[in-house]
């Protein structure tokens, strides 16, 4: 069997999202924050079916974000598609929202009226993945490492137990040094990383490979470090 893969996570909070429910079919967008935490949870989306003949537009104001559908004798005639380009073609409107087509959305349905309807979810914790198992006989990885990823080590065994960490095979002056060896305490959690791009590289998709004493005790979780922009 291969390496077993173990996820990256980003420490980054939690982005504010809204997905319309839209009477009709093809027409629903999601909505999500550009800037994770609760921030994005201001933010709000209407679209206006206006009266008479009009041509779509987006109007944003502070944190919200209207949307004018275009009309024909006062029915809608914008698709998400087009709604969906007209957001993204408002300098306003992508500093506060990217925009997504819904699900398996094709965005050739027309939108309906929506009242002011704000995102939500956006916080300050960072959700913890799911734990992998350890896998002392095929060993894991982490992939794209660019010196921003840590690996969560948690150990669940009476005795102290270790993960061996393999130097990069390029890498000249640690060519011929054996593996990292990093304790972890009985019943402990460690993080171990960030790790060197050059050191501990293993291959052109920039991998990291690592191999618990013991699968039964010991898990993983890898998270990877956002700077701030």
């Amino acid at each position: 069997m291969p390496r077993v893969l173990v996820p990256t996570t980003e420490l980054t909070p939690p982005k504010a999202t809204l997905t319309t429910a839209l009477a009709g079919a093809n027409n629903d967008l999601v909505f999500t924050a550009k800037t994770g935490g609760p921030a994005g949870n201001s933010i709000r989306v209407e679209y206006l079916v206006p009266a008479g003949t009009n041509l779509l537009s987006v109007v944003v104001r502070g944190y919200d974000i209207t949307v004018n559908v275009a009309t024909t004798a006062g029915a809608a005639t914008s698709t998400s598609t087009l709604v969906k380009a007209a957001l993204e073609a408002n300098a306003d409107a992508t500093r506060l929202i990217s925009v997504a087509h819904s699900g398996a959305d094709t965005g050739a349905g027309i939108v309906a009226a929506l009242a002011f309807t704000a995102l939500a979810g956006g916080n300050l914790s960072t959700l913890q993945p799911a734990l992998t198992d350890g896998d002392a006989t095929n060993g894991h990885y982490i992939t794209a490492n660019d010196g921003l990823t840590v690996i969560e080590v948690v150990s669940t065994d009476a005795s102290t137990r270790t993960v061996s960490v393999e130097y990069s095979p390029y890498y000249t002056p640690l060519a011929d040094i054996a593996a990292e060896v990093v304790s972890v305490a009985a019943g402990a959690t460690r993080v171990i990383g960030p790790f060197s791009t050059g050191a501990f590289d293993q291959n052109a998709s920039r991998d990291v490979y690592f191999t618990p004493s013991i699968s039964a005790t010991l898990d993983f979780r890898a998270y990877r470090l956002v700077r701030a922009t």
